[in-house]
Order: C-alpha cells, then structure tokens, then sequence
C-alpha cells in the first residue's frame, strides 16, 4: 500500500557527509563511497560491463554463460562478466570495504537434469578469461594456472556439481588462487539448494570489512521474484573468513561474476547488483561510468567543498513509522550520529534547490549545502523509503563511511 504524503515525510531519511581536498590535490583525488545499481540489463550494458563471450546480455539479466542452445552447445562453456571499472583496493595498510549483493537464478534445464557446473563472484586483476576454464574450473582457472599465487584472484563459489575435493554439490566455498576452495559450508544445513527443480531467486550478499580484514557471505531465497521487493538479509551468514585481501589481490582489481558448464549444463543467470565500494585515494577516478553517491568535490581554482560530517535524519511524531532497522543501525554506530532538524537541513539546501545538486547514487540525490547557524558547508542525501530498494545495501554503505579515516575527510558525526 502506497504510503499516505504525511508518512512520507515522516519516513524522510537525510545523510549527511563531509570531504575537504585542498586545491594543490583536487586533481588527483577524489574521495567518496561510490555506490552502484546495476539492473534490470539490457543492451545498454555492454557499454558499462566487459561481458566475456559466451556470455551475453539477455531477457533482462547477465547470462554469464550461454542462455539458450541456438547453434552453439551449452555444455564444457565458461564465461565472465566484469564491471569494467577497476577499484584500488588496498594502499599500505589501507584496505577498502565493499559490499557487492545480487539476485541470481541458477536454473536447471530439465527436471530430471542434474545441474553444472558452478557460478561464482570474482575479483580478478583482468578482465581476461583463461582459456579450457570449463567444467571444475568455474570460468576461475585451468588446469596449467589452477593454484599459482601469480592469478591474484579471490572468488566467492556456488557450486553445483561434486568434484573429488568437493563435500558435496551444493555448496558455498572461498576461492583463493583457485577452484579447490580454502573454506566450504554446504547450503542444505541453510535449507538451500542453489539448482533447484523449478525456478528460484536467491539473494547473495557478500561484505568486506576492510578495517579488520573481515568477510562475510549472506543468502536467502527471493520469494518474490525479480520483480518483487528485495528481502531484508538474514542475521546469520552462510560463510565468514578472515581475509587480508592486500596480500592476495592486485591493488586494482575488477568486480564480476564467472561460471562454468561442464557434460552436464545449468544457467547462470545475474537479474540485478548492487555494489557500494570505499573509494582509496587515487582509485577509480576518471571513469565517465562512476555515479557519485557521495558528494566528491568540484575541481576549481580554490576547491572547499565542505567543512564537517554529520548524519541527520528526520523522525516525526510517530517513530514506528521508521523502519527500526535503519535507525537501530544508526544509534549503533560508533559516535552515536548528531541529529539536525528538518527545517534546517531544507533552508541549508535551499529547499533542495536542483542548482545545489552534486550528484546522485543508487539511493538517492546529494544536494550541498550550509548550515546558518554554523556558517558550515555540508552534503546532504535525501531519499524517501520508497524509493529505497536496497536497504541492507544503505546499512552498509552507512556501516563504511564510518570508518573512513583520512586527513582530508572529517569523520561521520
């Protein structure tokens, strides 16, 4: 049921954060939390992913490898596809957070079929697909690279087919290196079965703490469908890692997916992605793809974009009306976040004046500001909770710039 207008203000979620490069460095440095929304796909894609044939774009989703059986065979394929933006990953002992969640169906062809091979979400330092990497090898490896430190690969695997080393097939396992997994958990203990009889949706989501060098994989059925609102993530990961990523990836690495058919065949299919990435200093700067989600500064002569952090959210008279998640997320960070008034956020943006506009990300439009009172310069996000898809993705996204530490971002407040 379409929320009613007052309930909408009511609901109306304001973020606040600040980032001051001094001008000697506004050209080289950009610093932010970029957030993305990839999906439904279309043919439009092929211009933002490396989409590595056999795999194509089609029917609204990433089929990562062949969809249909056409001319060609379905069976020994593997393919990628690759956000073609890189990210730095890592700097001295700096190592970025990320948090990359997406709606899949791994979709068996016939009842009576057994599914294969496996569909995994990949860091690589290359958008490049190693050849004969078929079968066991997930779109991942061969049988020459399989295990040699030089692949600076680190995957996140969903296999479907029981090979020597696995425990069974139909399991969740961390790749390093290679296909025979450093950690695996079986989804039957989680009630679920990657290739079902039928059709499902899953969401997986998979969150890097790059603070303390942490992973954690979470996934859940999406009863509803592609169509349906994205389910909240459950409270219990699947599978969790320590994992110090500036040891095993290449400082820029890309983001995507890999998957594999071997004798028997499945599809693999990616219907929507969310990715919200902590921004290094120096990484992924230039690229005309990049949707700011966070207010990065405007190269001018004397560049002073803004002066303090802060977090700000508006609750009206009935806070049940929030969703509990959110503001239960926001008392908990570390600081306990500064509350501002509505009304002087709306004067400090001008009424939300398009002129003041900074950019927009997946969850919602920057506007730059000054607050009177304190004669400081400030960013504010605004979105309504209708419009908010991703919530647990906003969680995260809130949960890194948080941490972020740099001597020319004021800390969240």
């Amino acid at each position: 049921m379409t929320p009613a207008p007052a309930t909408k203000l009511a609901t109306l979620i304001l973020l606040v954060v600040g980032i001051w490069i001094s001008d000697s460095e506004a050209k080289t440095q950009k610093l932010t939390v970029s957030e993305y929304e990839f999906g439904p796909f279309n043919s439009s894609y092929y211009n933002i992913f490396s989409v590595i044939s056999p795999a194509t774009i089609s029917n609204e989703a990433l089929q990562v490898t062949p969809d249909s059986a056409g001319n060609f065979t379905l069976v020994n394929r593997s393919g990628r596809v690759f956000f073609k933006n890189s990210f730095k990953l890592w700097e001295a002992t700096n190592l970025a957070s990320f948090n990359s969640s997406f709606l899949i169906n791994i979709f068996r062809l016939t009842n009576s079929s057994h599914p294969g091979d496996g569909f995994a979400f990949l860091i690589s330092p290359t958008l490049n697909l190693p050849p004969n990497s078929h079968g066991q090898y997930l779109g991942l490896t061969n049988s020459t690279t399989d295990g040699l430190p030089s692949n600076r690969i680190v995957a996140i695997e969903l296999d479907t087919f029981k090979q020597d080393f696995d425990p069974d097939d139909n399991h969740i396992g961390l790749d390093i290196n290679s296909v025979r997994s450093n950690k695996t958990v079986s989804l039957s203990d989680f009630g679920i079965q990657i290739a079902p009889v039928g059709v499902k949706f899953y969401m997986v989501w998979v969150q890097y703490d790059g603070a303390n060098k942490f992973l954690e994989v979470y996934m859940a059925e999406q009863k509803q469908g592609p169509q349906g609102p994205i389910i909240s993530r459950p409270s219990t990961p699947v599978l969790t890692a320590d994992l110090d990523l500036s040891t095993l990836v290449n400082q820029n690495s890309y983001f995507g997916f890999a998957a594999s058919t071997g004798s028997v065949t499945q599809l693999n299919c990616v219907l929507r992605w969310n990715l919200t990435v902590e921004l290094l200093p120096g990484g992924n700067g230039n690229n005309q793809w990049l949707k700011m989600g966070l207010a990065v500064g405007i190269a001018v002569l004397v560049l002073l974009v803004i002066g303090i952090a802060g977090l700000g959210y508006y609750v009206h008279k009935k806070r049940a009306a929030d969703d509990p998640n959110i503001l239960g997320t926001l008392k908990s960070l570390p600081g306990t976040p500064r509350e501002f008034s509505f009304r002087d956020l709306k004067k400090a943006t001008n009424n939300f004046d398009d002129k003041h506009k900074l950019g927009q990300g997946g969850f919602g439009v920057v506007f730059k500001g000054v607050l009177p009172k304190e004669n400081l310069e400030i960013a504010v996000k605004k979105f309504c909770r209708d419009n908010l898809k991703g919530k647990d993705d906003f969680l995260a996204e809130l949960t890194i710039i948080n941490r972020l530490r740099h001597k020319h971002l004021v800390r969240l407040q």
